[in-house]
């Protein structure tokens, strides 16, 4: 039984941070880290085919604190898939990208979650947007970018496409989820009330945008409403059952973490308490860029008060104008703070914030 509980503790972190620990729970079972998918281009603009994408040491956690904390970069790439009930063929876009904190000391985890729309320039982005950023200098070329730009620390990387997203949800016979608007995606109509998704409607409530209220933002908002159901679901599943998900899971997960880091990892996030796991977003708001983009344009004070009060816990505090993020837009603060812990999210007690935020 101990060992049942632990499994569904580190698959159900797993989830809520985005994937991070399903690498760590199937390297416990001996699992190996997947190539990544077909090919990329690195951030030296070379096609790598196959293998893990290696992150520069620069960009790294100093060794000085280390062994305090652990930065993952997490993205779910919307890789090549072909929906099969709308036909539709999407690029490599990463839109769900996340940088998730492990602080080993405190015993906490932090997400700051990114807009897929996030301004980051057009040298580093065929449209400027941090989502496009994949398809021309691969996962490392992610991690530099989002180094450059706040000065976060990135140890390590988790990446997941959506098929994978697909297979996973199917597998654990869809997700049972309270929707409260009406909207449409590819072919897919959601009505409010309370609904299983399937695996290819869970990749459409988790991405859709544009007939959403709240946009890009409701969009996150429905990111972490789906984990937390997610969470529920993977709690009423067999150890048995567990294990057979770990499988499909590493046949679409790319990672660079090492059986012995994942280890320690998971032996120090059972530890954990959800009231110490927490969900961040970058400050700002929408925007029209140089390009005529519309854009998410980061509020840069406000942005650097998150990452020194959040996701800087040994380092020195690094004030704003030293970030290279730039700000296009400030206008309005209704989102300078969208941020919720994963029992708040668990007991829907972030859903005032929500509202008020919309």
């Amino acid at each position: 039984m101990e060992r049942k509980n632990s499994i569904l503790l580190v698959i159900s972190i797993l989830l809520i941070v985005g994937s991070v620990l399903l690498a760590g729970y199937t390297s416990v079972m001996n699992w190996t880290p997947l190539a990544e998918v077909e090919e990329s281009v690195n951030s030296a603009g070379e096609t790598v085919q196959g293998g893990t994408a290696t992150l520069d040491e620069d960009i790294k956690t100093p060794a000085s604190y280390a062994g305090q904390v652990v930065n993952f970069l997490v993205a779910g790439i919307d890789y090549n898939t072909t929906d099969a009930t709308a036909g539709v063929s999407r690029g490599k876009l990463t839109d769900v990208l996340m940088v998730v904190q492990i602080d080993l000391e405190n015993g906490s985890v932090s997400a700051l979650q990114i807009p897929r729309d996030t301004w980051v320039g057009t040298n580093v982005s065929s449209t400027g947007k941090i989502n496009a950023v994949y398809a021309l200098s691969g996962i490392d070329g992610v991690a530099e970018v989002i180094y450059d730009r706040m000065l976060i620390p990135i140890d390590h990387y988790v990446t997941v496409d959506m098929d994978g997203f697909i297979a996973i949800v199917d597998a654990i016979g869809g997700v049972t989820i309270d929707i409260d608007e009406t909207f449409t995606l590819e072919g897919v109509t959601f009505t409010p009330g309370t609904h299983t998704l399937s695996g290819i409607e869970a990749e459409k409530f988790v991405r859709e945008r544009h007939s959403r209220s709240g946009g890009d933002i409701g969009r996150i908002n429905a990111q972490r409403q789906f984990l937390a159901a997610m969470l529920s679901e993977m709690k009423t599943l067999s150890a048995s059952e567990l294990t057979s998900l770990a499988s499909i899971v590493m046949q679409n997960v790319t990672t660079d973490l090492s059986v012995g880091t994942a280890l320690s990892l998971v032996q120090e996030i059972l530890k954990m308490d959800t009231d110490n796991m927490s969900f961040y977003m970058i400050p700002g708001q929408t925007g029209t860029a140089y390009n005529g983009q519309s854009i998410w344009s980061a509020h840069k004070e406000e942005l650097a008060a998150v990452l020194n009060d959040h996701f800087r816990p040994y380092s020195e505090k690094v004030p704003a104008e030293n970030l290279g993020i730039e700000e296009i837009a400030n206008s309005t603060d209704i989102y300078d703070d969208n941020s919720a812990t994963v029992t708040d999210i668990l007991e829907g007690d972030d859903e005032e914030q929500e509202d008020n935020a919309a």
